[in-house]
């Protein structure tokens, strides 16, 4: 299972975090965000960067991606799938087409899911948060039961009230093929922006021992 954690922003916490096994790190480009990302940072390789966006212009996200070196461009706004569309026009003419596009679905009823299928063409992943007051940083679930009547042609990324004592149902649902990681943020964090190192360290290991049971 994929792990990301989300809304990194204090240079010797992210150090720290890097060292753990983690799959994306994700840095938020929304300035009412108490986990708004200033700086660019230097990572390990084999984690990927994801930025987060909240109906930014085209022209903003690109510079982003260039400055902060993005392989992943999460959409948490209102974007439709023609402005995801031109996004992937602008990125290939401006040398990065490699970068891929995760759209950001808030959900809490099953009526949620409606429309999420007419991103498939544009983007590489869906991300499931819980809706609520905020964009993100509710740390509030939504019932994950309502995964099994779905059926997604992109993987799915589980977001939205994820703690510590969660890693057994978030294997049961990877290992049922229902989501291909999770996101975390609030519900490991001190401070906002600030993780809990210690307690994410010990979820991963709780992660990779429920996959293998």
């Amino acid at each position: 299972m994929k792990v990301k954690v989300c809304g990194m922003k204090h240079p010797e916490n992210i150090k720290a975090l890097a060292e753990l096994g983690i799959d994306y790190m994700g840095f938020i480009f929304y300035k009412k965000s108490p986990r708004f990302a200033e700086n660019p940072v230097e990572l390990p390789e084999r984690i990927q960067k994801v930025g987060v966006f909240v109906n930014e212009s085209i022209e903003s996200i690109l510079e982003k991606v260039g400055s902060f070196g993005l392989d992943i461009v999460q959409l948490h706004g209102h974007e439709t799938p023609e402005f995801c569309e031109e996004l992937n026009q602008a990125l290939a003419k401006s040398g990065h087409a490699e970068v891929k596009l995760w759209k950001v679905f808030s959900i809490k009823t099953a009526s949620d899911f409606e429309g999420i299928e007419a991103y498939s063409f544009y983007v590489h992943g869906y991300l499931l948060d819980t809706k609520g007051q905020y964009r993100g940083g509710n740390g509030e679930k939504f019932d994950w039961q309502l995964l099994e009547k779905q059926n997604f042609s992109k993987p799915v990324i589980l977001s939205g009230g994820i703690g510590l004592d969660d890693a057994a149902e978030v294997s049961h649902l990877y290992k049922q093929g229902l989501i291909a990681g999770v996101d975390i943020n609030s519900g490991f964090e001190e401070a906002p922006g600030l993780k809990k190192e210690t307690e994410i360290h010990k979820f991963l290991q709780n992660l990779r021992t429920y996959e293998q049971v």
